[in-house]
């Protein structure tokens, strides 16, 4: 987030440089970005702006495929054919979450926050790599908002915990004010399950967990086993990122 608040600060610090009413500049503006911030790519919002179809050159770095292919697979429908399958339907909820946001907000306020969304996208390579793909707005004055993404590859960094959405909003400081995890919504772990996820995140054993909780090992194990497929998660510490 430290980072991504610098790449933020750096932009509308030059937006007001370039001309706040000069798209144009804007653009080139975003064009010399990746030199400044190699691991970012920038790109503006194909739904937004379908007649602005944007994405900075160092977009290899991420997503292993050159700019034009992913201009030329810009709509939504097409970008949604690189999104892990287990993921689609859980980032089509978080984008209607965003949209139904935005509405209440209102156009003027846009540039306020911002809404990073967490996913897994498939490289050029064949690999899925865990995706930072931040949402965010620029104030244009009399021309109104320039819509734009941050995308950044998180693979090395964090394991992936599944789909979610976080909204900030940006005043003197930058608060989370919302997280929105469609699959825990809509599965939401039952008393016993939040009992268990409680004393793995305490670092307990397994045996440990059955001796607090008065049930078998056996119990547990099953437990854990159904949250894995529930969640669709393959360990510990992936259950524990996805339900923090």
């Amino acid at each position: 987030m430290r980072e991504a608040g610098r790449v933020g600060y750096y932009i509308n610090n030059h937006v007001k440089l370039a001309g706040a009413e000069k798209r144009d500049e804007v653009l080139a503006l975003f064009e010399s970005m990746h030199r400044v911030f190699p691991q970012w790519v920038i790109a503006t919002c194909p739904m937004m702006h379908p007649d602005i179809l944007y994405m900075s050159p160092n977009c290899d770095h991420v997503f292993g495929h050159d700019r034009e292919y992913l201009i030329r697979k810009s709509k939504i429908e097409n970008y949604l054919f690189h999104v892990h399958e287990d993921d689609q339907k859980d980032l089509f909820e978080c984008i209607k979450f965003m949209q139904r946001f935005l509405e209440d907000v209102g156009f003027e306020d846009h540039h306020r926050y911002r809404a990073i969304l967490y996913y897994r996208f498939r490289h050029a390579n064949g690999s899925y790599i865990h995706l930072h793909d931040e949402k965010t707005a620029l104030y244009l004055g009399p021309s109104g908002n320039l819509y734009y993404a941050l995308f950044r590859d998180l693979t090395e960094e964090k394991p992936f915990g599944g789909v979610k959405m976080e909204i900030y909003q940006q005043d003197e400081t930058l608060a989370k004010i919302k997280e929105y995890r469609p699959s825990v919504k809509r599965n939401p772990m039952t008393p016993r399950e939040q009992d268990i996820v409680t004393l793995i995140r305490k670092g307990l054993s397994m045996k440990e967990i059955a001796w607090q909780l008065g049930i078998s090992q056996n119990t547990v194990r099953n437990i854990k086993s159904r949250l894995f497929e529930k969640y669709n998660v393959s360990n510990s510490i992936e259950l524990l990122n996805f339900t923090e």
